[in-house]
């Protein structure tokens, strides 16, 4: 544990030196929480203050950068996290709308703690129908689910404590932005006299501190997103569900409140495992561990790190935008393998025989100079499914 956090310090180090400024600060900020210590906390909210007052140039910056992280370093992590490994775990579980005659059936799989899954489908196939079986905000027909939380055998209100849904509609809150994180961290934190520096530090953390004074009706949708967050981080939760989450941030802030949450969820001191239901399935796909792909009530679940092994025999599939008629487009590959083109949207896909490579297709292309507008191998992303 003590080696990950000094790993930890050292990846903060070279992103400074490599000039990510914003990521290297949002690295060490996980850092400070890590140790749970209310003067590592005051350090780091005067180092804030220190940035967005005097503008450092990079040099002056590396170097206070440093001499903040041989604090944490020195400090080290408080208490590190102790508990089951496995969080969740569900087999068979289906549910049914009589009204309707829809159902999702035959749910299996289980998560880890630290593990992300994605949860990817059309809308109306059942995504948010699942979430809200796990939530406990529907009971199911059938099947079993089971928590493994700190308590062995844990009841409702743990439940409820430890597992928090995120719906895709945040609901309004009152006051000022503050003021409602404090509010949180009174409940869930055992520490009175350090509830104003845990808020600041979040604050701090998800980019709300130009906010914090703000009510709801002056912050961005956006931005209500990451208060919903980091109200949720407040808390301390072992199981996050969220209901598309990326709808209301723009592209840049989806990639990097993704890559925020899967380096949190691998926290040392206050892990979590993460269910994000997405129409962005590739951002989602960046940081997930596992994916699960929901049609007509049914599930597919793939393990990343599987995928290779499992998804050999699919062959090379492309999805494609290219300056071309279509029949220009079958003439250039007929050498390489084409077995099936479909188009969408203004989109080419793509199928293969096996062992064709993206580059000979590239290559084909080329020499037949057909401009490429868009080009991505899908082959085993779950954007496949979408369209078969």
């Amino acid at each position: 544990m003590i080696e990950k956090f000094k790993q930890h310090i050292s990846e903060v180090h070279a992103h400074y030196q490599s000039g990510d400024n914003d990521l290297g600060l949002r690295r060490l900020l996980d850092s400070v929480i890590e140790t749970q210590d209310p003067e590592v906390f005051k350090i780091s909210l005067e180092f804030c203050d220190w940035l967005e007052k005097q503008k450092p140039d990079q040099e002056m910056l590396i170097s206070h950068a440093g001499e903040m992280l041989e604090t944490i370093k020195r400090v080290g992590i408080k208490k590190a996290y102790q508990g089951p490994e496995t969080v969740l775990e569900m087999e068979g579980l289906s549910k049914s709308y009589h009204g309707s005659g829809f159902r999702i059936h035959n749910i299996s799989f289980s998560m880890m703690l630290g593990q992300i899954t994605g949860l990817v489908g059309e809308n109306g196939n059942g995504k948010t129908t699942l979430l809200r079986l796990l939530a406990s905000e529907l009971r199911a027909d059938n099947g079993t689910l089971k928590y493994h939380l700190e308590k062995k055998n844990p009841d409702a209100y743990d439940i409820k404590t430890q597992l928090i849904y995120i719906e895709q509609r945040i609901p309004r809150w009152f006051g000022k932005l503050t003021d409602n994180l404090q509010f949180t961290v009174a409940h869930y934190h055992d520490n009175p006299k350090a509830n104003h520096l845990w808020t600041e530090v979040m604050i701090a953390r998800m980019g709300l501190r130009a906010f914090r004074n703000h009510t709801w009706s002056r912050i961005s949708s956006g931005y209500r997103t990451r208060f919903e967050l980091a109200r949720t981080l407040l808390r301390r939760p072992r199981i996050l569900l969220l209901d598309e989450p990326l709808a209301n941030l723009d592209i840049v802030a989806q990639q990097t409140i993704l890559q925020d949450l899967k380096y949190m969820s691998n926290s040392l001191s206050s892990p979590f495992s993460m269910i994000l239901s997405s129409q962005h399935i590739y951002e989602v796909e960046k940081v997930s561990d596992a994916i699960v792909f929901i049609q007509n009530g049914e599930a597919r679940y793939e393990s990343i790190k599987e995928q290779s092994k499992t998804d050999g025999d699919t062959g090379l599939i492309l999805e494609m935008e290219i300056n071309a008629e279509r029949s220009q487009l079958q003439e250039a590959l007929i050498g390489v393998g084409l077995t099936h083109l479909q188009y969408n949207g203004g989109v080419y896909m793509l199928h293969f025989e096996q062992g064709t490579h993206s580059s000979e297709v590239l290559r084909a292309l080329s020499e037949k100079g057909l401009e490429t507008l868009y080009f991505r191998n899908i082959s085993r992303s779950s954007r496949r499914y979408f369209i078969q």
